[in-house]
């Protein structure tokens, strides 16, 4: 259960650089759909048709040279290899779209990485011994890069260097025991969409002054915190449309949550909310804004 929500959004993002794979297809005019490959003896029968490459043997040490022979490659999955560092010449990979080195065993990122220029998207879960201060100043010179994974890497703090992040709209820190969030997180500004779930040790009180300087956030993620109230000063974060709180032990909501204008969705799924209370926000709040109480809207 409690990496459900997380598949859920990787499953998300795969199915979003597949699309995105099918329309580059369209585009230029293949109207086939995009080969997964998960070989290497696969891919290397017709080099020039690799787009999308999922290599997740942990028996894989080193990273894989032939993957270089590949020059359409858009997509590539390394997670749970057991590859230890990444190759300088990784910037002749002029097409990658999406990355993922979660699970390996890799703890920095080489400087080249900067120069991927189409990178949109990269996946850096599950690696404790990731240098974080140094790799974020060199995913914030990829102009291009949008969404960031670093779920379950062991994260107490953010780094200040966490504000080098300007282009990315999507970040997710979910698994991690951060208890606070530092105000340089608020200096993204490009920052919409953020994920801070099964956090036990998330305090939101402490969070909300770097909250409510993130004028772009629209949608939160704050499930299985063991988050037992909502402060009222939520409504000072004023770009929020989608607020989700699951399985929390939440059981009421401040009155401030009516005068939060841009909100269109709470979930408050698998909260002990008593049931005058669940009755009277359904009652009070929709249609306006619709909520999720024990998956009654």
């Amino acid at each position: 259960m409690r990496h459900q929500r997380n598949k859920s959004l990787v499953g998300w993002i795969i199915g979003l650089m597949a699309s995105l794979l099918v329309m580059l297809s369209f585009i230029s005019g293949k109207s086939q759909e995009v080969k997964r490959f998960k070989t290497l003896e696969g891919a290397l029968s017709n080099p020039s048709e690799v787009e999308w490459l999922e290599l997740n043997d942990r028996f894989i040490t080193t990273f894989p040279e032939e993957v270089f022979l590949f020059p359409n490659l858009k997509y590539l999955d390394l997670s749970n290899s057991s590859i230890q560092a990444v190759p300088e010449k990784i910037f002749e990979l002029k097409n990658l779209t999406y990355l993922n080195l979660s699970g390996t065993k890799i703890n920095y990122l080489p400087s080249s990485i900067t120069q991927l220029g189409s990178l949109m998207s990269i996946e850096l879960s599950y690696l404790p011994e990731l240098d974080l201060s140094a790799t974020l100043p060199l995913l914030g010179r990829i102009k291009s890069l949008k969404t960031i994974e670093l779920q379950y890497d062991n994260l107490i703090t953010l780094p200040a260097q966490i504000k080098t992040l300007k282009n990315v709209e999507v970040l997710n820190l979910s698994g991690n025991p951060i208890k606070s969030l530092p105000l340089e997180l608020a200096e993204l500004p490009k920052l919409e969409v953020l994920y801070l779930n099964d956090d036990s040790e998330f305090d939101i009180d402490n969070s909300l002054e770097a909250l409510t300087r993130m004028k772009k956030l629209r949608e939160l993620h704050l499930q299985n915190d063991g988050i037992t109230a909502l402060p009222e000063d939520i409504s000072n974060v004023v770009g929020l449309e989608y607020l989700y709180v699951g399985e929390n032990k939440i059981k009421n909501l401040p009155i401030s949550i009516r005068s939060m204008k841009n909100l269109k969705y709470i979930d408050l799924n698998k909260n002990p909310i008593p049931s005058p209370y669940r009755d009277q926000y359904l009652e009070e709040l929709s249609p306006s804004i619709k909520i999720n109480i024990n998956n009654r809207y």
